[in-house]
């Protein structure tokens, strides 16, 4: 399979050269590339992509402009395409994409599986053993717990299905045929169907099988008990579906080839596709014959960051402080900006994060999360226009801009002050956290990071209270 390598935020434009591939593998190319260029995430998830997080990206989704990539001069020897905030391996209609984070050197993804392992709660110490080798394999994999747990939460998955019986208590339709066949001469037994409302069907049998053929793997099975609710869900599911049997595996695979559209069991959609993913990994996949279909998983990087610092900070804020973070592509914890005369309150805002003490109930700061380039180390008018506003609104003298560079870019770490009469006042702080780049294991790296952290969270500490309380 043709293999085209990218990594997200080129804003510039990367220049694919053409000229060492065959006329034929040419045409292949500019076919994919024209099927994804300026799609909307929403139309690639509903051809087969998951998208992560999934139901926090859900306004990315709605968002006509949000896309993966834009291609220009397709028809050259020489496109140029320019990425977005989105990071993904997929492939479409016989070429094969991998989208890295900027932030990832060479061919390895740390910096991506470690927010993942914040964002999921997953032990950071955990080595994926096909490391380099299927990155969209290791990926799914490790999102599992992740996507289990999500669908678990919404109950176990219940349909009607079709069971047959052979035995004395009827309770549904005579199957006449297979009676004569097995009862005759009468044996008192009635062989008949019957539909049942069972939570052991093609669905979360599709789940177990994803559950035993982790547990075959030695390296892998691990992250089956990470936590407590990652081994009531495996409990959950294993204690459900009894008729398990191993042998049928490409029979329920082949009967999880359709989509499931249920308005209450929304999860369970993408923990679908994931498990085929995973248990189709070493296969041609499927849906791959239809045209523009895509088979893989895509990760919004601004998401991913957001949520990745909610965690770090989640888990080091201490008992006397309080960190809310309002969502905007989830609807949760939104304010208001405006009021009417009449009360009416309109106008609904979404700060990234509120910092404030819990005795008295004092917002201290505002802080922005921004996963993008700082163009030659500059914060753009419209991001100091917004997180002012948000300060301006919960009268807050202290806003704080996050973002993460790599030793390669341009660092602005500093603080200014509003010009004017508040000058001793009002203070915004640009603050970045460096990304390292000459680690070489991913052990090493979360180390690293860890180190990071602690020395960026002390700094917005020291800013706010003029202390290191992390």
């Amino acid at each position: 399979m043709l293999l085209i390598k990218l990594s997200d935020n080129n804003y510039n434009g990367y220049k694919l050269s053409l000229t060492e591939y065959s006329k034929e593998e040419k045409e292949t190319i500019r076919k994919a590339l024209d099927s994804i260029s300026n799609v909307p995430l929403a139309e690639l998830e509903e051809r087969g992509a998951i998208i992560f997080p999934s139901k926090t990206v859900r306004k990315d989704l709605d968002d006509k402009k949000r896309s993966i990539l834009s291609v220009q001069n397709l028809t050259s020897e020489n496109p140029t395409i320019t990425t977005k905030n989105v990071m993904g391996f997929f492939s479409v209609n016989g070429v094969q994409f991998e989208i890295s984070s900027r932030f990832d050197s060479g061919e390895k993804q740390f910096f991506l599986h470690y927010m993942l392992s914040k964002v999921c709660n997953v032990a950071p110490t955990i080595e994926l053993t096909h490391a380099n080798k299927d990155p969209l394999y290791d990926f799914a994999v490790y999102l599992f717990p992740a996507f289990l747990k999500k669908a678990v939460s919404q109950g176990l998955f219940r349909m009607y299905i079709t069971r047959e019986y052979n035995d004395s208590n009827l309770r549904g339709v005579i199957d006449f045929p297979r009676h004569f066949r097995n009862n005759i001469p009468f044996n008192g037994k009635i062989a008949y169907r019957t539909r049942e409302y069972s939570s052991d069907n093609f669905v979360t049998q599709l789940v177990r099988h994803t559950i035993e053929f982790i547990a075959e793997n030695n390296n892998l099975r691990k992250i089956l008990s990470l936590d407590d609710e990652t081994r009531g869900a495996v409990q959950e599911i294993c204690g459900n579906t009894g008729s398990y049997d191993r042998l049928s595996r490409n029979f329920i695979i082949n009967k999880n080839l359709r989509s499931l559209s249920h308005p209450y069991y929304t999860e369970y959609e993408q923990l679908r596709k994931l498990c085929i993913m995973i248990l189709t990994h070493d296969k041609v996949s499927y849906g791959e014959s239809q045209q523009n279909r895509i088979n893989g998983i895509l990760f919004d990087g601004a998401s991913l960051w957001e949520e990745y610092l909610n965690a770090v900070m989640q888990e080091r804020i201490g008992d006397k402080f309080k960190l809310e973070h309002p969502n905007n592509r989830t609807g949760q914890g939104g304010k208001y900006l405006f009021k009417k005369e009449n009360g009416y309150n309109f106008t609904e805002i979404y700060p990234d994060f509120i910092l404030k003490e819990k005795d008295p109930d004092k917002i201290t700061a505002i802080m922005d999360a921004k996963y993008k380039h700082l163009e030659d180390a500059n914060v753009q008018r419209e991001d100091y226009f917004q997180l002012l506003a948000y300060m301006f609104r919960f009268n807050c003298d202290r806003g704080i801009l996050i973002y993460p560079y790599s030793p390669n870019d341009k660092n602005q770490n500093e603080t200014l002050k509003l010009a004017g009469e508040r000058e001793n006042e009002v203070t915004f702080s640009v603050l970045g956290l460096e990304i390292p780049q000459t680690c070489v294991s991913f052990s090493d790296f979360a180390n690293k990071m860890g180190e990071i952290e602690s020395k960026l969270l002390d700094r917005i500490f020291k800013l706010c209270y003029n202390s290191a309380v992390f």
